[in-house]
């Protein structure tokens, strides 16, 4: 893949929740209105896309108190378009459960829906039922073993996502850092596990997320770190997004100008924007 320069926004917040995802708290309306406050170029809604497991499923999982509803959520972004799209990008997008019942839920709901998303990031939140960021995951295994059990979790999670064509990057792969008793990440200590993950995602043509969230969260830091994207880079990782996890319109773009000195440290030149799911490079 050979990236090529494009005069399209920089200041960009790609990982963004409103009221249609249940654990969020400003509607859109209130989201783009924060990013234009804040003088962002673009905005992409990634709502969460997550099932109930489906009958017969043997591990404990999340269940989640609503499914996505695709008509409903694609027509207020389309209204929002019409209505602010001279002023900012707006795109519609997802993040979608990496765990084992989310991808068994995933072709039933495509085919009923087909929605048309600008973007989708994967994403591992819960091991066994557990949200990660959570001393009650992370304190019973330590930080060495809770870090590799998630991620070997997330390495078999990313390529059923990528044998499906699933996702285009994957989000906050360290998020077990944001456990308030974790401490810091060794990424050195789980360089295998690193190395399968980015040689999965390279290979089937995805890339991965610098969520900001992390500097207004415990680590203090992106997910993932600065030596685990220098890792990336070095491995010939292309795609990078920026966004800030927001589920609330205060935080909306909080971290996206910081991330692009980020980003640039780790070794990139280009960051990745995408529409109708195909990506475009924009030099940093």
């Amino acid at each position: 893949m050979s990236p090529s320069a494009s005069r399209a926004p920089v200041l960009v917040d790609y990982h963004v929740h409103s009221t249609f995802s249940e654990d969020a708290r400003s509607t859109p309306e209130e989201i783009v209105e924060a990013a234009l406050r804040r003088g962002l170029d673009a905005v992409v809604f990634t709502e969460h896309l997550e099932f109930p497991p489906p009958p017969g499923w043997k591990e404990p999982a999340y269940v989640p108190g609503r499914v996505l509803p695709a008509g409903e959520y694609l027509s207020a972004v389309a209204a929002l378009r019409e209505a602010r799209g001279t002023e900012l990008e707006i795109g519609a997008g997802a993040e979608l459960g990496l765990e084992g019942h989310n991808l068994e839920g995933l072709d039933p709901y495509l085919e009923r829906f087909r929605p048309d998303f600008d973007f989708v990031i994967g994403s591992l939140h819960s091991v066994n039922g557990t949200l990660v960021q959570l001393p009650e995951y992370t304190d019973p295994h330590g930080p060495a073993a809770a870090a590799r059990l998630y991620l070997e979790k997330l390495v078999a999670g990313v390529k059923k996502a990528a044998a499906m064509k699933a996702c285009d990057v994957i989000g906050h792969i360290d998020l077990f850092k944001r456990s308030p008793t974790f401490g810091p990440f060794r990424p050195d200590d789980q360089r295998d596990c690193l190395e399968e993950l980015f040689r999965t995602i390279i290979d089937a043509g995805m890339g991965l997320e610098v969520n900001t969230s992390g500097y207004r969260q415990p680590p203090r830091e992106p997910y993932p770190g600065l030596e685990t994207l220098r890792l990336y880079r070095r491995m010939g990782g292309e795609i990078v997004t920026i966004g800030s996890d927001s589920h609330t319109a205060q935080t909306v773009g909080l971290g996206s100008a910081e991330a692009l000195d980020f980003i640039r440290a780790a070794g990139f030149r280009y960051m990745t924007l995408f529409s109708g799911r195909r990506p475009r490079f924009v030099r940093i």
